[in-house]
């Protein structure tokens, strides 16, 4: 099966476990207690505000029980497939921090952490944010 519509190899040039080390890094920071970061709608909600510009209307956002920050936006334009998932990602990117994780986890909703590890400059504490994009 191929892997995009030009794909002649159906095969890569390595696994991904290059990356193993950084990835294991933000699950164990994302297990403690206390590491997703209290008051979303003070900390996040003005910067994406800001980010949506004359492209986004933001149309709810809410905390769920398990710390997920849910935001809820329409589109003012008539984007469609991978345009709205790089320009959820420009949206989401406004309140990256030092570790940006995102994926699309069905149409139209992007499920984002973003935080600071142990040793990340610019000294801060440990701490994240769960966020949940969705558009529609």
């Amino acid at each position: 099966m191929r892997r995009w519509d030009i794909d002649e190899r159906q095969t890569g040039i390595a696994d991904g476990s290059a990356m193993d080390p950084q990835v294991q890094r933000l699950l164990d920071c994302m297990k403690r207690d206390g590491w997703v970061t209290e008051e979303p709608e003070v900390h996040l909600l003005p910067h994406l505000r800001r980010a949506c510009g004359s492209e986004w209307l933001l149309t709810g956002q809410q905390l769920l029980p398990d710390g997920v920050y849910e935001v809820t936006v329409s589109l003012a334009g008539d984007q469609e497939g991978v345009h709205i998932h790089r320009d959820a990602i420009r949206l989401l990117s406004s309140v990256a921090e030092t570790v940006f994780f995102v994926r699309q986890s069905e149409p139209g909703v992007f499920d984002c952490v973003t935080g600071v590890l142990d040793g990340d400059s610019p000294g801060f504490k440990s701490h994240g944010h769960l966020i949940r994009l969705i558009v529609k």
